[in-house]
């Protein structure tokens, strides 16, 4: 087989599975489907296409990085605090319509602010290949691959070994229970927010190493939910899995069938799990109701 091949569904289930963290990470500690993310997404990516020069020196870059982070983090507290908090006992439908509200203002704010601009963020390393296989590797072919490694280790750990992490677990387990036991919901819930909008900028540099950042990261983001759809909505398990899957899917189909036609696989591959395990490959069946 060819390695490129390999190594493309690698780095797009990279990116896939970074993107899909931000909505089960929300899900599983409030029950809400945040379709706010991919504005989030929209707007970190414009942002850092703007106070990212193509001279930037690597200092300058991840400075940058980290403001754009620190930044998102903020915006997900400002999501949580000013959408769902106030909405505290609504019917999940309604706090779901203001997140979907909340993507279409940051879409109109970023159409206003940015006026269909769109261009590549100047990473670090981009000049850096080497022979592998007989596949020129660039290091950012590898990058998202080794982040994304990262981050879902780096939020096992969290999970596993941390007093929020086990706290988040809790809450996700059993709210009322949690709440009982003295862990403050509300806090909880707003740090939940805060990972998944910081990792929605993590992932747009992870999707900038693959290509141009435009109006276009809107489609790239839902791509990503619907492989948290795939996984589950509650299962951090199912991730890996559901991104490789569809991951997979998509490059062979653009390989060897059709370009325009590897953009509705993901798509497919949803359908047909769904058709097959509504809940996810890894999703428990309570949840069913809850969507």
């Amino acid at each position: 087989m060819d390695f490129s091949i390999i190594l493309d569904a690698l780095k797009l289930a990279s990116v896939y599975g970074v993107l899909a963290l931000g909505f089960v990470i929300v899900y599983r500690t409030s029950r809400v489907l945040n379709l706010a993310q991919p504005g989030v997404v929209l707007l970190a990516g414009l942002m850092a296409l703007t106070f990212i020069p193509r001279d930037a020196t690597p200092t300058r870059f991840w400075l940058t990085a980290l403001v754009l982070l620190a930044l998102g983090a903020l915006a997900g507290l400002a999501l949580y605090a000013l959408l769902l908090r106030p909405m505290a006992g609504q019917s999940h439908i309604s706090q779901v319509l203001m997140t979907l509200a909340a993507l279409f203002l940051l879409q109109a704010i970023s159409e206003a602010g940015w006026r269909g601009e769109s261009g590549f963020i100047p990473m670090p390393g981009r000049q850096v290949a080497w022979e592998l296989f007989g596949t020129n590797v660039r290091l950012l072919d590898v990058a998202p691959i080794v982040v994304a490694a990262v981050v879902v280790a780096g939020l096992a750990l969290f999970y596993r070994y941390s007093r929020s992490g086990r706290q988040m677990r809790a809450v996700a387990e059993n709210p009322a229970l949690a709440a009982r036991r003295g862990i403050n919901i509300e806090k909880i819930g707003a740090m939940a927010w805060a990972i998944a909008a910081a990792l929605g900028v993590v992932a747009v540099f992870l999707t900038s190493t693959q290509g141009s950042v435009s109006l276009l990261l809107v489609g790239t983001t839902l791509k990503g939910f619907t492989v948290a759809l795939v996984g589950g909505l509650d299962s951090l398990s199912g991730l890996v899995p559901a991104a490789l899957l569809v991951a997979a899917a998509e490059v062979v189909t653009v390989r060897f069938i059709d370009q325009q036609l590897g953009e509705a696989v993901p798509y497919v591959v949803l359908l047909v799990v769904l058709l097959v395990k509504p809940w996810g490959l890894a999703g428990t069946r309570e949840e069913l109701d809850r969507v």
